[in-house]
């Protein structure tokens, strides 16, 4: 069942104006890629490209491994794709080319008296996308005169297509002149701490209201031992349960593990 999600305020959805910059229009509610893997996998240790999973389109089985872009400026950015077509949007990117990650949890599902285990989306709705703001472009807004003879029928034709499924997610907090904001962009270590923590698919991940966290402290740890030895985050108690908080822009999107034991984590010096 999809449920409804408020925005939060630091993100927008913006109209496209003439110059390349985008007018900011608020948005007030978001309705509730994939990799292939399964629930147990233990990702190795290091926040490296070859620390994490090729990305692999659930259609055709075309994979993508993540490494330095051949684009000077490639970043993480994040899309917003129409409903429920995060995987769909996520699948054409990574069959172009494009590392594209949509954060997947495993479910219980029940169908003909039978129960199973199904992926669905952590953040629905949403794309991450390694490349650069001219290839982000190309997708976002479909193919300009001069890509028609430049560019291969496959890239063209899902071009055309993710332009119909995919829009920018606006920063709030930074603008271009006045009243434009610039996409946003995901730091990679931060992006790269995300991944490595979401990928194991288990069941028991979530994505969490702070407000209803109970931090240990303001203390960032970093986990030792088990599935997510390596990612970062800070240690709260979530329905009952200790575990570790892991977030994205600045607190806006926190995603919670599986139960993490004390003696599984060390407490670093910086703060969170």
């Amino acid at each position: 069942e999809r449920t409804t999600a408020t925005i939060p305020r630091l993100f927008c959805v913006a109209h496209r104006v003439p110059g390349g910059g985008r007018r900011r229009l608020d948005m007030n509610t978001l309705s509730n890629g994939s990799l292939q893997g399964e629930e147990a996998a233990s990702p190795s240790a290091g926040m490296t490209p070859g620390s994490i999973p090729e990305a692999k389109s659930s259609k055709t089985g075309v994979s993508v491994r993540y490494a330095l872009s051949p684009h000077a400026d490639a970043q993480w950015y994040l899309f917003r794709a129409s409903y429920g077509r995060e995987v769909l949007a996520a699948d054409l990117l990574i069959e172009s080319g494009v590392y594209a990650y949509v954060p997947q949890r495993y479910e219980m599902t029940e169908r003909d008296g039978k129960r199973r285990k199904v992926l669905k989306s952590l953040l629905p709705n949403l794309v991450f996308a390694h490349l650069s703001r001219s290839e982000a472009d190309f997708f976002v807004y479909g193919p300009s005169p001069k890509d028609l003879d430049k560019v291969d029928e496959q890239r063209l034709a899902s071009s055309f297509t993710l332009s119909t499924l995919l829009s920018y997610y606006y920063n709030h907090f930074e603008t271009i002149g006045d009243t434009l904001n610039p996409p946003l962009v995901i730091p990679e270590r931060e992006m790269m701490n995300f991944i490595r923590a979401t990928m194991t698919h288990s069941t028991h991940l979530k994505h969490v209201d702070l407000a209803k966290c109970r931090f240990l402290d303001d203390k960032l740890v970093e986990v030792t031992q088990g599935s997510y030895k390596g990612v970062k985050g800070r240690i709260a108690r979530v329905a009952g349960q200790q575990c570790l908080v892991v977030s994205l822009a600045n607190g806006h999107w926190n995603i919670s593990t599986d139960y993490i034991p004390t003696p599984f984590f060390r407490i670093l010096d910086e703060k969170a």
